[in-house]
């Protein structure tokens, strides 16, 4: 007996799972006892009962007001004269259309059906055989005189078509029920809303005799509101809740807030569910839902199986049964009614007391056995668990106290030295750490191997210019410090770690008999390889191999860091010496603008305005500057003025690959020279420009006056000559103007005054020169202004000279057709285009021709310009704050649309 208490004692697994076993057996001997005595099942069984009948009386009371619908249509139709009251027969009425007549015939079968719960009639309406209302009554709902409406027209509606027709009414099989209907059918009511009413029509026949056929008069139809029949129902079925739905399972009508409503419609695996237990004919059903009929007939078979569930609504959970909606014999839709569980809810809530009662005591007896059994556990554990604290806090070397014999004290043993491992790892990860050079790691690996294993060598094999060399730690021994010498043509590791009796000439020369590899990898390549080294055969054995295959791993990553941080440095080391290669200032900043780099060029260049604190930001250089326009001689670009320098100056992101900012490159270039010369070129133009201008006018001068005064002494070969060398000077003169205006442009000498300038009488005086030259061609000229324009904010000598530019452009190249101006306002701009009949630009030089000297081909006449133009008007639009674009289809024509700002102001403005 004391051997198998020692086994037992010796074995936590005995030790827990003994008492539970016992507490187990005890809770399945009273949970069984207690599940004998509730019966709780019975109260279920006779809750799905209940539902089930209340399921029949639904179906029931619908058959019978169903009836009871046919049978008031029947007194309806068969309703005779009455020559007190001067009511005509029913059926004459109809046959003559006599709707004043039905009204008096049908006032007191109104009144009846009114009282009469199971008819209560919503609508009543007499048809004749076109479906066209005869007599339309509907409840009023107050008083009872009823709501009559005129020109109801019900031809088109399935079941009323049927009627007219004398369908009679199917079933399932080919058994016939009759000629009349019943369904739903939807009222349009005053404010345009649909109301739904449960109806039945019957139609109205009449013969002359015996012998005739009957001929069909027309129908009646009954009907009462969708939503007090439900009620009506529910009242009846005694039912909690109650649900109408479509044959696609959407509610029609329920007795339940609106707000729980979508909690109640049928999915289309719960429809087909219904489908396949009656098309099976096996399932639960509710009983005979088909109602009692008026005509009798054999017993046919129809769906009558039911889908009970659950739903939560509020507070309150409710068991409902779905079942085919049957109305004369065809399903036309589904019902739902449902029941609280309340019923079962109480039965429980009678025999809780004793349930809590022995549950309680079980609770009871379970805790104090579990903390009995917990305490026998958790008392070595909770010193283990201090100890692993302490250890992850960095407290390496506690050690736990735990002598139990069991698993406990075998793991209290394991763990004291897992810990000892982990704390000479953690020593010797540290140390690898703090290293970026090789030699320090190298000796760092030595030592912590050797503490493992002594006489074992750390020995790196890097990559070399020519192949792989290999590196040991300064102070190893001779025998490993000769393989420096040598250099090896390929890694002695295959991609994963090895452990092999090295064979090797240069290692085994060098006395190696055993070496573990690892191979060092950087994004999955191999770039070198880490040797441990043993003299001895078979010197890594299984105690020492997995604590040594940690120490090399981690040396591993530490030797790729700092083979990393090695081509880091010389890198680095060559960016510098290619940055003070380079002439260009060079400077580099971060996202924050602290300026990182700066190459002695930019040091150079910027010596005059750089801080004189060692933090420099870039927001601290005035590298912000204005463009410098110089189309005619190169590219515009931004220009600082630093001293007597003037520096172009680029910039451009720098970003990762997934967009990340990283900082900003500056490029600074000289262009002292460069704008020196340009300013050399621009005043050199203006001066032969100004210096051109007056031989020009005096030459125009002389012309005219010749041409004026010599009439009569030129013949017309002379006087054309004449006039062509006038042109001509013309054209230079335009040249030269045009020139001047480029110079003044490019010294920033044009002086603009913005005011509201109107814009109507600066086209006329822009336009006036060229409207003979225009006429002469038969071009005409059309004028779209509005008279409400405002004014737009521009210099109007600037704007005329702008717009002048233009004209003279389609002057020069349109032949024939029209010149159209246009203007209007778009939001806060005022848009003026100018459109011609011209030859169209080409889409190759849409993009370069407001740049200078920049002509479309086509035009080889004397009259062309000299590609200055329309680089001017932009220009001189820019200056006044406006736009210009140009919109042209090729062959077609062309439209310059101009943009500026103007005023709602309607005060001084600048006119002609």
């Amino acid at each position: 007996m004391r051997q198998v208490i020692t086994v037992l004692r010796s074995r936590i697994l005995f030790t827990i799972i003994l008492p539970y076993l016992l507490l187990v057996i005890m809770v399945m001997l009273v949970g069984s006892g207690i599940a004998m005595t509730l019966v709780a099942g019975s109260w279920q069984e006779r809750f799905n009962n209940q539902l089930g009948q209340v399921a029949r009386n639904f179906a029931e009371t619908l058959a019978l007001r169903e009836i009871s619908n046919i049978a008031y249509l029947g007194q309806i139709v068969f309703t005779a004269a009455n020559a007190d009251s001067g009511a005509p027969a029913v059926v004459d009425a109809i046959a003559r259309r006599d709707g004043d007549g039905l009204a008096i015939a049908l006032r007191s079968l109104w009144t009846l059906g009114q009282s009469n719960e199971n008819i209560s009639p919503d609508r009543l309406i007499v048809f004749d055989p076109t479906g066209m209302a005869l007599l339309d009554w509907e409840r009023s709902p107050v008083g009872d005189e009823p709501i009559r409406y005129v020109g109801t027209n019900l031809a088109g509606l399935p079941l009323i078509e049927q009627v007219l027709q004398g369908v009679q009414t199917p079933v399932g099989t080919n058994e016939i029920l009759g000629d009349k209907y019943s369904g739903l059918i939807a009222f349009q009511q005053a404010d345009g809303s649909q109301i739904l009413h449960f109806f039945t029509v019957a139609p109205v026949y009449a013969r002359a005799d015996d012998t005739d056929a009957p001929q069909l008069l027309g129908g009646v139809l009954v009907a009462q509101r969708l939503d007090r029949t439900l009620n009506f129902l529910q009242e009846r079925s005694q039912a909690a809740l109650t649900v109408w739905l479509d044959s696609n399972g959407d509610l029609l009508a329920a007795t339940v807030p609106e707000s729980f409503r979508s909690l109640f419609r049928l999915n289309a695996d719960q429809i087909e569910m219904l489908v396949r237990m009656n098309a099976l004919g096996t399932c639960l059903d509710i009983g005979n839902l088909t109602g009692r009929l008026v005509t009798p007939i054999e017993p046919v078979r129809l769906p009558t199986c039911s889908l009970s569930t659950t739903i939560s609504a509020g507070d309150y959970e409710y068991q409902l049964v779905y079942a085919p909606l049957l109305i004369r014999g065809s399903q036309s839709g589904y019902f739902a009614v449902g029941l609280s569980r309340d019923f079962i809810l109480s039965a429980w809530a009678s025999s809780r007391n004793a349930v809590i009662g022995v549950t309680a005591g079980l609770a009871l007896a379970a805790v104090i056995v579990g903390y009995w059994v917990a305490r026998q556990i958790t008392r070595p554990l909770d010193e283990l668990v201090a100890v692993a604290d302490a250890v992850s806090a960095g407290d390496l070397d506690r050690r736990s106290m735990v002598q139990a014999e069991n698993e406990l004290g075998r793991l209290a043993l394991a763990f004291n030295q897992m810990t000892a491992h982990l704390l000479h790892l953690y020593q010797t990860s540290r140390q690898l750490n703090r290293e970026l050079q090789i030699d320090a790691i190298l000796q760092i690996a030595t030592t912590s191997a050797t503490d493992l294993k002594p006489q074992t060598e750390a020995i790196a094999i890097v990559p070399d210019t020519d192949g792989w060399r290999f590196r040991v730690r300064s102070n190893a021994p001779l025998n490993y410090a000769t393989l420096t010498e040598h250099t090896l043509t390929t890694l002695p590791v295959n991609g994963e770690t090895q452990l092999v009796p090295y064979t090797d000439s240069l290692l085994a020369a060098g006395g190696v008999q055993s070496a573990l590899v690892v191979p060092l990898l950087r994004e999955q390549q191999t770039i070198g390889a880490l040797i441990f080294a043993h003299p001895e055969r078979n010197a890594f054995s299984s105690a020492v191999l997995p604590h040594l295959q940690a120490i090399a791993n981690m040396t591993a990553v530490a030797l790729v860091n700092a083979l990393l941080y090695e081509a880091a440095q010389r890198d680095a080391e060559q960016r510098r010496a290619i940055l003070a290669a380079i002439s260009d200032g060079v400077i580099v900043s971060d996202v924050r603008g602290r300026i990182v780099l700066l190459n002695p060029a930019a040091q150079q260049l910027l010596q005059l305005v750089l801080p004189a604190h060692a933090d420099l930001s870039i927001h601290d250089l005035p590298l912000t500057g204005k463009a410098a326009r110089s189309e005619l001689f190169g590219r515009p670009e931004e220009v600082v003025t630093i001293g007597h320098r003037f520096l172009a100056v680029g910039r451009a992101p720098v970003c990762m690959t997934d967009g990340t900012r990283l900082g900003e490159v500056i490029v600074l270039h000289d262009v002292t020279s460069a704008i020196q010369i340009d300013r050399a070129k621009t005043d050199f133009i203006a001066t032969i420009s100004h210096e051109l201008r007056t031989p020009l006018t005096v030459v125009r001068g002389y012309l005219e006056l010749i041409l004026r005064q010599a009439t009569s002494a030129l013949d017309a070969e002379q006087r054309e000559m004449l006039e062509e060398v006038r042109q001509s000077a013309i054209q230079m003169t335009h040249l030269v103007n045009n020139a001047i205006m480029i110079a003044s442009l490019d010294a920033g000498q044009i002086e603009v005054q913005i005011q509201p300038v109107a814009l109507a009488p600066v086209i006329e005086d822009a336009l006036r020169p060229y409207r003979a030259v225009l006429g002469e061609r038969d071009i005409q000229v059309l004028l779209i202004i509005p008279d409400d324009l405002p004014p737009v904010l521009a210099d109007r000598e600037l704007l005329k000279q702008a717009l002048s530019q233009l004209f003279d452009n389609a002057r020069r190249y349109v032949h024939q057709g029209q010149i159209l101006v246009s203007a209007g306002v778009d939001s806060d701009t005022l848009w003026l285009a100018i459109s011609d009949t011209g030859p169209g630009i080409p889409t190759e030089i849409m993009e370069r021709l407001f740049t200078r000297f920049q002509r479309v081909d086509g035009n080889n006449s004397a009259q062309r310009g000299g590609g200055l133009g329309l680089a001017i008007t932009r220009q001189l639009l820019e200056l006044q704050g406006g736009s210009i674009t140009v919109t042209s289809t090729h062959g077609q024509g062309s439209t310059f649309t101009i943009r500026l700002r103007y005023t709602r102001e309607r005060g001084r403005v600048v006119g002609g």
